[in-house]
């Protein structure tokens, strides 16, 4: 059984606590002191309310849910040798924090892992497993996410969500990179990227709908649209084009839609698919890395950070209107 604190009780942190409770694992949170509430007792766990407490106990896992723009001060506060960390998607929200959570990863040799849950799921996998031996057949991918950021939680004003202030980390492209990161799991790392920014009647100080064009250095080039402005229809998926077969993965179906040589059918996936499921398997998969403690399960910061790479890219890219060359 690990100890592992949570940082930051929002939706997300919650969804983590209770996933990682039915594991078997002891959870705290740590959260801000004005949300200390009523709903403290809302999983059975421990609750501290600075940084300061924490410092009496060992935790195995540290899980660094709270805004974009905070995660680096909070790696800044629990660091030292060896600590397993685990960061919500995407890890910060500006290159020069990437910089600096680097050296931290290589001073204290951190174990760093990045919240990108939809690699996780089986259906995807499947996808990959597929594709991996025919990447030079692969023509291109188109990637979708269309949703309407203000219905999240509709009780709220939207403009005070971390997701639509730029001071917080927000903005469709950091809000929503499981698109972008998948495109670089499936199909390898991105060498340019393009980017614009489409119009929206959100009226935030952030980007809320895009379009962009991966290039990548397998020579693949992926599409993808996101919007979280989109109020008329709401739809997550991706098509894979190979010379001869494509392959359609859709959030709320738990089948691939296969067109292979023009005949078409929907492959079952055995492992269960909804998004509970696919939590599970990260999570579980990160216990048991930490657990093993293999030196082969760790990653290099490098590959840790390529979807952060092309978010910044594609920020300048649609500053200068121009491709954007991934260094």
């Amino acid at each position: 059984m690990l100890n592992i604190c949570i940082i930051g009780k929002g939706s997300i942190g919650k969804k983590h606590g209770k996933i990682f409770k039915k594991l078997g694992h002891k959870v705290s949170f740590l959260r801000s002191p004005n949300k200390a509430s009523r709903k403290k007792a809302l999983l059975n766990s421990n609750e501290y309310n600075n940084y300061e407490e924490l410092k009496q106990f060992n935790f195995d896992l540290y899980v660094i849910c709270n805004p974009t723009s905070l995660h680096l001060s909070a790696i800044k506060k629990i660091i030292k040798k060896n600590i397993n960390i685990f960061i919500e998607k995407p890890l910060v929200s500006n290159l020069k924090d990437l910089n600096k959570i680097k050296k931290y990863y290589q001073k204290y040799n951190i174990n760093l892992f990045a919240g990108y849950v939809l690699r996780y799921d089986p259906r995807i996998i499947y996808i990959k497993n597929k594709i991996k031996k025919d990447l030079k057949k692969v023509k291109y991918a188109n990637f979708f996410l269309q949703t309407y950021m203000p219905s999240w939680h509709p009780k709220e004003n939207y403009k005070t969500s971390y997701a639509s202030q730029k001071r917080l980390g927000g903005g469709v492209l950091l809000t929503c990179s499981h698109e972008i990161n998948l495109s670089i799991f499936l199909f390898g790392e991105a060498k340019e990227v393009f980017c614009t920014y489409t119009r929206s009647f959100l009226n935030t100080d952030v980007e809320n709908s895009i379009i962009l064009i991966i290039k990548h250095k397998s020579n693949i080039t992926t599409n993808i649209t996101l919007d979280f402005s989109s109020e008329n229809e709401e739809k997550r998926n991706f098509q894979v084009y190979l010379a001869k077969n494509t392959y359609s993965w859709d959030i709320k179906k738990q089948t691939i839609l296969v067109n292979q040589n023009g005949k078409k059918f929907f492959k079952k996936i055995k492992r269960r698919t909804l998004i509970d499921n696919i939590f599970k398997y990260q999570n579980d998969d990160i216990v048991k890395k930490i657990i093993n403690k293999n030196k082969k399960n760790k990653k290099s910061f490098k590959n840790l950070f390529e979807t952060e790479k092309v978010i910044f890219a594609a920020k300048e890219s649609n500053k200068l209107k121009k491709f954007i060359k991934i260094v």
